[in-house]
């Protein structure tokens, strides 16, 4: 990391953003490996319903905490969001054997860990600096995606005392909670260029009922969200059958220990893919007069996966050679298919004013979940009739449409930002004549 990023970032301010982000993700995910175990012991066999109304209550809330990061502000907020969910975590803790305090517990876990997503974006753009966007962005696409099986991991260390993880989780939670006094809340669109020459301001602009219509108008900010739900639905169908279809006869023929092994491995290209994608925005947006080159990347990351994919699932036979071509031509896949985190959030920062990012943050997570619920709801029917050699091409399909999407995004993400950047410029000489 060079020292003029360090210079122009608060880096201990960003780890403990991207380190509750990772603690939202944990709270989701923990109970998974011990739901079974939770519900024999509160004789209580649809158990799993809790983890359903977990999420819609999350979807709900998204949506309300978006609205409120813009319109108040942020510190109060992020503490307030975390005393929802660390309360019901140390009841549950401490009372395990109450079913009540299980599941009203969950639902308010549900209501304030969905404060994160939109808490994030909008903090996050006023940590970074605007040539710091993409490789930033990228750390907050580890942190979402490290989450979920960080939170599986955890649950699975506790399965004899199911309970110790949520305690675990609640005693993390409260030293982050301690270190979120240590940091600066940063003024809403400092490290904006408009706002760059001044030391010390107010932005008093907030969003109101009437200014959300307008969000939609931009049609880059249009696309950006469609794509997203294209982009989920395959990358769910991979995330749910790929260990189960290399351990069946179609795939590899082997323990279904070893598929899921295999599977993060080659899945793993995620990681540097977000880092080397968003860190190459940044350098080539740095060189153009506008983002588009962005929305280039990912479009094209995204049509290569599918390529790379669709190749691998083409090849995939009982031989070892061809296992492990399977394997590095996933890896590639998964590699260059980052491109799209990344540079998508970023180009949201570009395309957004500084008090509607809380609820355009919301929306790309609502986008993502709906996007992740049809491709589980389709791909959980289409395979009672088709194999997953057949599921997993069809789902392909999906990132191609993604793709054109981001395609189509490029003519307008020029004539939004100028927008934009006209608008705050005219905000900063407001801002100086006052």
């Amino acid at each position: 990391m060079s020292s003029n990023f360090i210079r122009r970032n608060s880096i201990p301010s960003l780890f403990l953003l991207f380190s509750l982000i990772l603690l939202n993700g944990v709270g989701v995910t923990l109970p998974i490996p011990n739901l079974k175990i939770i519900g024999e012991q509160h004789n209580f066999p649809l158990i799993g319903l809790v983890e359903a109304f977990f999420i819609i209550f999350s979807m709900i809330f998204l949506i309300v905490w978006g609205y409120l990061v813009d319109k108040f502000d942020r510190r109060p907020l992020l503490l307030l969001a975390n005393v929802i969910w660390l309360l019901p975590a140390t009841l549950i803790f401490f009372i395990p054997d109450s079913l009540f305090i299980y599941v009203s517990g969950r639902l308010m876990m549900a209501i304030g860990l969905a404060a994160f997503s939109p808490l994030s974006y909008s903090i996050t753009a006023d940590f970074a600096h605007f040539k710091d966007r993409g490789i930033i962005s990228a750390g907050l696409n580890l942190a979402w995606v490290g989450s979920s099986a960080v939170g599986i991991i955890l649950g699975a260390i506790f399965t004899s005392d199911w309970h110790y993880s949520f305690g675990a989780i609640a005693l993390i939670g409260v030293i982050l909670f301690i270190g979120q006094f240590m940091i600066k809340i940063p003024i809403r669109g400092v490290k904006e260029p408009a706002f760059s020459e001044m030391v010390d301001f107010q932005y008093p602009w907030r969003i109101n009922v009437q200014l959300i219509p307008k969000i939609f108008q931009s049609r880059s900010l249009y696309w950006l969200l469609v794509q997203g739900i294209f982009a989920l639905i395959p990358g769910t169908v991979f995330t749910y059958w790929l260990v189960s279809y290399l351990a069946s006869s179609e795939g590899m023929d082997i323990s279904i220990e070893l598929a899921s092994a295999i599977a993060i491995i080659i899945a793993s290209g995620r990681a540097p893919g977000y880092i080397f994608f968003g860190k190459m925005g940044d350098i080539l947006a740095s060189k153009s007069t506008n983002s588009t080159i962005r929305a280039k990347i990912a479009g094209f990351g995204m049509f290569g996966q599918s390529l790379f994919f669709f190749g691998a699932i083409f090849i995939l036979a009982s031989t070892v050679e061809s296992q492990l071509i399977f394997a590095v031509l996933f890896w590639i896949g998964s590699f260059i298919g980052a491109a799209s985190g990344p540079n998508r959030t970023s180009l949201l920062f570009n395309v957004s004013l500084p008090e509607v990012r809380g609820t355009l943050g919301s929306l790309y997570s609502l986008t993502d979940h709906l996007g992740a619920a049809l491709g589980v709801f389709v791909s959980t029917f289409v395979l009672q009739f088709l194999n997953y050699h057949t599921v997993f091409n069809l789902s392909l399909i999906f990132y191609l449409i993604a793709s054109l999407c981001w395609f189509r995004s490029i003519q307008y993400i020029s004539t939004d930002e100028r927008k934009i950047d006209t608008t705050l410029q005219g905000r900063a000489s407001e801002i100086l004549e006052n």
